[in-house]
């Protein structure tokens, strides 16, 4: 399995993914990092020292991921990714987390949604609930 990490903010973001995937997909989480390591996340039961604030699918990590990068940006009205819509609608979220210290973490498979089901599932098993962005979705 491939497995790549990117700033979200990075300007070449799309080129990055398209060479390292293509138009693969798999399950991206997005991760809350500063100073090069991850952000520790207090969660129901214990800490996340990982930083994860979402798990979901792409069939095509291009496609998703440049999507869920636009609807983070300031300046972009359309919501087209739900993790988007809650970051933007919670000013609170973008001040703990600023999108200078989102990554993507990109985990090619070629079965995302099974993948995707998994490791929400083990995430929920260890801390008591999902990633935080993945509970605020309607």
């Amino acid at each position: 399995m491939v497995n790549q990490i990117f700033q979200i903010s990075n300007d070449n973001l799309w080129n990055l993914i398209n060479d390292h995937f293509g138009n693969g997909g798999g399950v991206y989480k997005i991760i809350a990092m500063s100073d090069n390591k991850p952000t520790a996340i207090n969660r129901f039961i214990g800490i996340d020292t990982t930083g994860v604030l979402y798990i979901g699918k792409a069939d095509s990590f291009v496609d998703r991921v440049i999507t869920l990068k636009r609807s983070l940006l300031p300046d972009y009205t359309d919501t087209n990714h739900k993790v988007g819509k809650v970051y933007k609608e919670h000013p609170i979220i973008a001040a703990h987390f600023p999108l200078e210290n989102l990554y993507v973490d990109l985990q090619a498979d070629d079965n995302p949604e099974n993948l995707e089901s998994i490791l929400i599932d083990e995430y929920f098993k260890k801390y008591g609930e999902v990633p935080p962005l993945n509970a605020n979705q309607s």
